[in-house]
């Protein structure tokens, strides 16, 4: 067996306290990678929000975040392939990402996952509340 093969799970409070502050409101879900060595290799968030234009909802994958040693193993798969399956059971119409365009390895992941590129995303700064990080 492979120190690689992984099991996405929904994250557990004794994950990360600090994860549940945020997600403890509904429509937003955190999704967890453990290797069979019990090591978390990775995290998702997604978010499930409904829209006004159609009776579907969609769901956003807000992050995905893996441990640079476990890249390249099909954590980041697994974990968006969970996201996805819980938007399904959420009855959302689609799942989808926001990359920043300096993330040049993102575009080829995500395509080769089935998304599309379907949008052009437009930001308008409004400021950082003290403490908040920079867009990386």
């Amino acid at each position: 067996m492979s120190d690689f093969e992984v099991q996405v799970r929904p994250a557990r409070q004794d994950d990360a306290p600090a994860l549940f502050e945020g997600f403890a409101r509904g429509g937003s879900h955190a999704l967890v990678a453990e290797l069979t060595s019990h090591r978390l290799a990775g995290l998702a968030t997604v978010a499930v929000h409904p829209r006004l234009y159609t009776r579907s909802p969609s769901a956003q994958l807000t992050a995905l975040v893996t441990d640079r040693s476990a890249r390249r193993h099909g954590v980041g798969g697994a974990l968006t392939r969970a996201a996805a399956d819980l938007a399904r059971a959420a009855g959302c119409e689609k799942l989808y990402v926001r990359t920043n365009r300096r993330r040049q390895e993102s575009p080829p992941f995500y395509r080769s996952l089935g998304f599309l590129e379907t949008h052009l995303t437009f930001d308008l700064p409004l400021g950082r509340p003290s403490g908040e990080r920079r867009d990386r």
